[in-house]
């Protein structure tokens, strides 16, 4: 459709038009008196923030943590060697987790899929073991797995032990580890064709004797972990999924439970300075509900923590304060699933109030020109303001205990905490 010169002109002033009425309705609307204008413009009312004087106890308390603990600490080593054909031996399973416990036959790692199982004994694993070995530690190997199997402790490596080996790696999940020989053994039977006799071992012709591959029972030292004391708790784990195994892998506890706190000086100053009268309460844990029993304050050197803790190549210690505190162990509910590491809060009480001391925010005092603790106090409908000279006797957490020097002052007063857009107060 062709458009006329009168069509294009009729759209032109319809837009024109349509401009300037919105023009005009815009500035309308932005329009305002004078007597609206200053009103908008006007600073606001004074007003007052103000909360009702309370009258109850007010307990000061100093709070710190303690932890729980077992008295037997066994860090568990990374092999010294990765398995077989691996050049990195990593942590491909870790099938344990804080607090479980660890009896014998316990995989506590596996360390590029192999395991480390826990046993019971004194002394750690230093050689790798198979069938024929003889010696203290093959001892060692029968008394452990005797616990388990019944093995007879005859100091040699033999069927029965190997046997008690299958087991145990069965029970864990994992294929017992063997290792190949060579035998050689005399030629003293022959057939009337020449050929030897079928032993069922590969056997090779070596002039006047046969040689066979035979394949025997290991124990390799990195796949099992000798523990002084069963059962056992996993206390911490260091070592972390798929990544290198170094150093300590994980700390193993055992022995009785033991809680102790690690004082900041402001909490070592007092118990201190209380001694046996401190109150003592415990907050949240495996402990509340008991009273707190006795303790003793123990100084420690510890490794300095933070910037230039080293002077050339020695660490900086410091002497650090712990509270170490009696319980009954036997009166934690749910001992048994309890880890090593738990958090108990306890709290110091300092000092209480009487139960029907007045108490406000210590937002709401404030000193006058004569250095007086002083309160507004606000009364009535049109909220007179009226001071009261007070004295505070204890302070906790922003609140504190007031008593009146000067003026009256009772429960549910409206105090004064701040004002809001007060030109002069």
């Amino acid at each position: 459709m062709r458009l006329t010169k009168s069509h294009v002109v009729s759209g032109v002033l319809a837009l024109a038009l349509l401009g300037a009425t919105g023009t005009a309705w815009y500035f309308a609307a932005q329009a305002r008196t004078p007597a609206q204008r200053a009103e908008e413009t006007s600073e606001p009312d004074d007003s007052v923030i103000t909360v009702r004087v309370d009258q109850d106890q007010l307990i000061d308390t100093l709070e710190f943590d303690a932890v729980l603990d077992r008295t037997g600490d066994f860090p568990v080593a990374a092999p010294a060697n990765p398995p077989a054909g691996v050049e990195t031996a990593l942590a491909s399973k870790i099938p344990v987790k804080t607090g479980d416990e660890v009896k014998a036959g316990t995989v506590l790692l596996e360390v590029s899929g192999r395991p480390m199982i826990a046993l019971d004994g004194d002394v750690p694993a230093y050689r790798d073991l198979k069938e024929g070995d003889t010696g203290p530690d093959v001892k060692q190997l029968q008394r452990a797995l005797q616990q388990i199997y019944g093995t007879p402790e005859t100091g040699t490596f033999d069927a029965r032990t190997a046997g008690d080996v299958k087991k145990l790696y069965d029970h864990a999940g994992y294929d017992h580890p063997v290792v190949t020989e060579e035998t050689a053994e005399e030629d003293t039977e022959e057939t009337d064709t020449g050929t030897e006799e079928d032993t069922g071992e590969t056997e090779e012709n070596t002039g006047g004797a046969q040689a066979a591959t035979v394949e025997r029972v290991a124990v390799p030292a990195s796949e099992v972990v000798f523990l002084p004391e069963l059962p056992m708790q996993v206390g911490k784990i260091e070592a972390k999924q798929s990544a290198p195994v170094t150093g300590t892998v994980m700390t193993l506890a055992s022995g009785d439970w033991k809680l102790e706190a690690k004082l900041d000086e402001e909490s070592a100053s007092e118990l201190s300075k209380l001694g046996e009268d401190a109150e003592l309460e415990y907050g949240s844990g495996p402990l509340e509900g008991q009273e707190v029993g006795a303790f003793e304050l123990e100084t420690r050197e510890e490794e300095a923590e933070g910037e230039e803790v080293y002077e050339g190549e020695e660490a900086q210690t410091t002497e650090v304060t712990y509270a170490v505190f009696e319980f009954d162990a036997n009166a934690i509910e749910g001992l048994e699933d309890l880890a090593p590491g738990e958090e108990q809060e306890l709290s110091l009480v300092r000092a209480r109030s009487a139960e029907d001391a007045l108490i406000v925010p210590l937002s709401a005092l404030w000193t006058d020109g004569e250095d007086k603790t002083m309160l507004t106090v606000l009364e009535g409908d049109d909220k007179k303001e009226r001071h009261v000279e007070v004295a505070v006797t204890l302070r906790h957490e922003g609140r504190g205990v007031v008593e009146p020097v000067e003026g009256e002052l009772a429960e549910n007063d409206e105090v004064v905490i701040a004002w809001r857009d007060r030109g002069n107060g």
